[in-house]
Order: structure tokens, then C-alpha cells, then sequence
């Protein structure tokens, strides 16, 4: 193992030196050759070679300004409500090709969890970690996914590489320190990449860690908080006309209920989006009187499936257990023809396509009227 460790107060460009040396070494060499008339295959191979060798280069002056940057304070963490399954998705289509080049398997567990973070570090963090485990796995595969914990929402990157020993654990997230088992030498790099991923986890206030053993794979995993709903302005004291602190995200903190459908990403993505609580369950009555039992403010699905699962009995039964007084908004065009007293005052409809402005308003005046 390459055991280069940074003394206390030593620079970044200081501790990369040598390294940095090797590929601007490599290009003097690789001009040497062409100026030689080189021809062919061999010319090809030559500039194929300086290539990689400017590659790597750039990619590691990359790395360490980056790092420099959270070092002293350069990137601000700025953290929103953010949808896991939009992440996700962002991150399964940019990996899927390069794992299948590799042979490896590619999973991604989706999940609509929404965390309170900074969703731009968030995704840089889980790419360093998706890299890190490309380059270290020979053969079987690399998963991406998540677990719910009290709280918090724990993001997992699991891979089947040769795995790492518990002494070396704590290592791998100090700067330069490099593991001699890559099975990829030629993307090789400074050993940046993990404590990059460290510094802009603490910007976000998350925790990383790793669980591993060797010949048992590794798990890379990021903590985050889940979003907690922040209490409603008030109006300030004195009752003048310029003291009220009027909220610009009425729906903020608003419990919503989504049924799974076609269009179930979509509206979670919206309410997120304005800072709504949403609770997503999938089409049955089961799981759709547990929602409700939650107590939402809307509850809000496509009209057949709402019917499908009985959502008419459901909420009567909900109502008649004195429940929660929740709104309802059907994806639907056409009104009941006998409409249910559960729906009495409560039903609204919204025609497809669904417009962010028309579900906004429709869902702001259906909460106000329930």
C-alpha cells in the first residue's frame, strides 16, 4: 500500500508532488517518441497514451482544488427539501453504461424518501463513492439503494470487491492514502477521492462511514435527515398591518397523502418541492387505511384506482372513526354519478395533464374548505 500520509500543516500541492510529477514525466517522454517520426500502429498508441496521461493530469488537479475548496471554506452547504427518487434516477442513468462496460452488475434501489441536504453535494458524494467502487470491483456487481431509520435516511453503495481490513478502515479517508489492490491500475488516482467525499459530507452535515471485511465486499454509506415539516409563520404581535410574517409556502409542513399511480412520482416530486410531508402508499386498502390514520390534510389519487381499492368505504370508515378531516383531490375528469357521502364538500378533481400551478391551487383550496 502506498502509505504517504500528510504531516500536519502540509499543503495539498505539496503532498501530491510527487505524484503530480508522473504523468507531466510520462507526456515529456511520449513527445520524445513522436518527435522520433514515429508511424502506424505505434503513432496511434503514442497519442493514445499522451492522451490518458493529460487525462489524469487534469482529473487530479481537479481533485485537489476541489479539496482545497472545502478545506478552506469555499463551498456552502445549501440545504432543501429533496426527493431521493429524482437522485437516484440521475445517478442510475450516468453509471449504467460504464458498469456494463465493466461487466458488472448495476442495481439501484429506488426510494421516495425526501432528506433535508444539499442535493448537488449529495450527488457528489454518492458519485466519488459509485467510482470508488468501480474501480475496486472485479466481478459481480455494485448496488445503490437505501435504508429508513429514526430520523434519518442512510444511503448505501455496496459492492463485491476484495474488501478492505478493519486496520485500514479508518485510513482509506486520510488524504493520498491509496489500497495497492485496485484491480484497475489505470485509473489509479491521488487517493482523494474518500476524504473529498468525508469534507463535503461534514458540509452537509452528514455522517460516512464504511462497513467491510476482506474477500466480503465493502458497503460505503451516507446519513441523512429526513425532512422535518418547520411550524407555520405566525403573525407578530400587535396586530398592525405590516407585522404579519406572511408565508410564501402556505402548503410547508402540510401532511400529504399519495397513492401510488402513474402520476405518483410526478406529485411527490411537487409537494416536496413546496415542502409538504408527504406520506406515499401504494394502491390497496390495507395501506390506504393506515394513511389515513396518520391524519393528512389531502389525500390525493388517481380516481380508478382510488376505487379500485375501495377508498370510498375506506374514508367513510375513517370519518366514522373521527379521524382525520381530509381533503380529497381524484385524478379524474368525471365526478361520481351518485356521489358518496364521504366525498360530501371534500371531493376535488384534476384533469390530466397535471399542471404544478392548477395542483397547487387546487390543493390550497381544498385544505381550506375540508
Amino acid at each position: 500500500m502506498d502509505q504517504t500520509k500528510m504531516a500536519p500543516g502540509r499543503s495539498l500541492l505539496l503532498g501530491a508532488e510527487h505524484q503530480l510529477r508522473q504523468p507531466f514525466n510520462a507526456i515529456s517522454l511520449l513527445i520524445g517518441e513522436l518527435s522520433q517520426g514515429v508511424s502506424g500502429r505505434d503513432r496511434d498508441a503514442v497519442i493514445e497514451d499522451l492522451r490518458y496521461a493529460l487525462r489524469l493530469s487534469s482529473s487530479w488537479l481537479d481533485s485537489l482544488v476541489e479539496l482545497e475548496k472545502v478545506g478552506q471554506g469555499q463551498i456552502a452547504s445549501q440545504p432543501h427539501n429533496l426527493l431521493l427518487s429524482d437522485l437516484l434516477a440521475r445517478l442510475q442513468d450516468h453509471y449504467v453504461q460504464r458498469f456494463a462496460e465493466l461487466k458488472l452488475r448495476f442495481r439501484v434501489v429506488r426510494s421516495h424518501q425526501i432528506v433535508r441536504a444539499d442535493g448537488a453535494l449529495v450527488q457528489r458524494i454518492l458519485a466519488i463513492l459509485l467510482d470508488n467502487a468501480a474501480k475496486f470491483t472485479h466481478q459481480g456487481g455494485v448496488l445503490l439503494g437505501c435504508r429508513r431509520q429514526e430520523g434519518a435516511v442512510r444511503l448505501e453503495v455496496w459492492d463485491t470487491g476484495p474488501g478492505i481490513a478493519a486496520d485500514m478502515q479508518e485510513r482509506v479517508f486520510e488524504p493520498f492514502f491509496r489500497l495497492e489492490n485496485e484491480v484497475r491500475p489505470r485509473e489509479r488516482g491521488l487517493g482523494l477521492g474518500l476524504p473529498l467525499a468525508q469534507g463535503l459530507a461534514a458540509l452537509s452535515g452528514a455522517e460516512i462511514g464504511l462497513t467491510s471485511r476482506p474477500g466480503g465486499g465493502s458497503c460505503f454509506h451516507l446519513t441523512l435527515p429526513t425532512a422535518v415539516p418547520r411550524p407555520a409563520p405566525r403573525a407578530a404581535e400587535g396586530g398592525g398591518s405590516g407585522d404579519y410574517n406572511v408565508s410564501t409556502n402556505p402548503l410547508e409542513g402540510t401532511r400529504v397523502l399519495v397513492v401510488d399511480c402513474e402520476d405518483a412520482d410526478m406529485l411527490c416530486q411537487h409537494f416536496a418541492l413546496w415542502g409538504a410531508v408527504i406520506d406515499r402508499v401504494p394502491a390497496g386498502r390495507a395501506a390506504l387505511a393506515d394513511g389515513l390514520a396518520a391524519g393528512p390534510a389531502l389525500l390525493i389519487s388517481e380516481q380508478d384506482t382510488f376505487v379500485a381499492c375501495g377508498g370510498w368505504s375506506v374514508m367513510a370508515a375513517a370519518q366514522r372513526g373521527q379521524m382525520a378531516d381530509t381533503a380529497l383531490i381524484l385524478l379524474g375528469e368525471q365526478r361520481p354519478e351518485s356521489e358518496p357521502k364521504a366525498a360530501k364538500g371534500r371531493l376535488h378533481l384534476l384533469a390530466r395533464p397535471v399542471k404544478p400551478a392548477r395542483l397547487r391551487a387546487l390543493s390550497l383550496f381544498a385544505i381550506s374548505t375540508r
